[in-house]
């Protein structure tokens, strides 16, 4: 009878503790860890890099539109000359 006893305060012993650990695991899932602050160097540096990708981006896009230019006006010139050589060897 002792031993039963003594075997049930274990085991009561042995409830509460593990009752004791479902409620800290309880709150810990109900209270998620917070978020760290965020970093304003690295919002800085975000801005920063898109801002630059965009002016990259569009410095490119005009370099593109002035080669287009250039290969307009040769293009033109390669056609007015033909036009005076045609000319001049219609003349002769």
């Amino acid at each position: 009878m002792k031993d039963a006893l003594w075997e049930v305060q274990l085991l009561r012993k042995e409830v509460a503790a593990l009752r004791g650990e479902v409620d800290q695991m309880r709150r810990a899932i109900i209270t998620p860890p917070k978020a760290p602050a965020p970093d304003p160097k690295g919002a800085d540096a975000h801005r920063l890099a898109t801002e630059t990708a965009d002016a990259l981006d569009r410095l490119l896009q005009n370099e593109m539109l002035v080669w287009q230019a250039i290969d307009a006006l040769r293009a033109e010139l390669r056609t007015e000359s033909r036009a005076r050589e045609t000319v001049a060897a219609d003349v002769e």
